[in-house]
């Protein structure tokens, strides 16, 4: 399981990448980069705050405050930290893949003014070919799209992959199995962030 110190670094690689990225130019602010950044520093707020708690919890230790007192008994609670780190995933999932999607509407209203959204995935492929993206990275990011896209919908049925298609995707080292009845492996909030930032800065860099 990642550590919350590893997912910290994994929100400062990105924050220093986007701010990187609209200093010299390659993206401009967008509603999509203001979102994006609002996500990440929520996040990073709540781990910097758990993370501070744990790490003063020897010098607190005496303190009686209540709160303080709960959170050292919830604390102790075998799994607390493990359950903590997988709602933050799904929530943060939903609000980030919302984000992504608005985008994609969005941006497939603005190319194709006069053809109507029938699945997302093909409108998103649709925008990946206008901006003349070669075949193999296409294809790529297409199946992160809906690779990320079928767990937040595992969400609405117990972390359970409900379609009747089975599906494989790789995803650096992980192998994400997808078969109906069964579990979806879960996905780090931050693996998905860094994915779609990808994504973005890589689509709006191409004039």
């Amino acid at each position: 399981m990642t550590t919350i110190a590893q997912t910290l670094f994994d929100i400062e690689k990105v924050q220093q990448d986007i701010k990187r990225q609209l200093d010299n130019g390659k993206v401009q602010l967008s509603t999509f980069i203001e979102d994006i950044i609002n996500i990440i520093h929520v996040y990073h707020f709540d781990l910097l705050a758990h993370s501070s708690l744990d790490t003063a919890k020897t010098e607190l230790s005496n303190v009686s405050n209540p709160f303080l007192v709960k959170y050292r008994s919830l604390s102790r609670k075998d799994g607390m930290h493990k359950e903590y780190i997988r709602w933050l995933n799904i929530g943060g999932l939903f609000v980030v893949c919302n984000i992504f999607e608005k985008f994609v509407r969005e941006t497939h209203g603005e190319l194709f003014q006069d053809e109507k959204i029938k699945h997302l995935k093909d409108a998103y492929e649709h925008i990946l070919q206008n901006k003349n993206i070669d075949n193999h990275t296409l294809r790529r990011m297409v199946r992160e799209f809906s690779l990320i896209r079928f767990i937040r919908n595992s969400f609405y049925h117990a972390d359970t992959y409900m379609n009747s298609k089975t599906r494989t995707f790789a995803l650096g080292d992980d192998k994400y199995e997808l078969e109906e009845g069964k579990p979806v492996k879960p996905m780090r909030l931050m693996t998905a962030i860094a994915i779609f930032w990808q994504h973005y800065s890589t689509i709006m860099s191409i004039p």
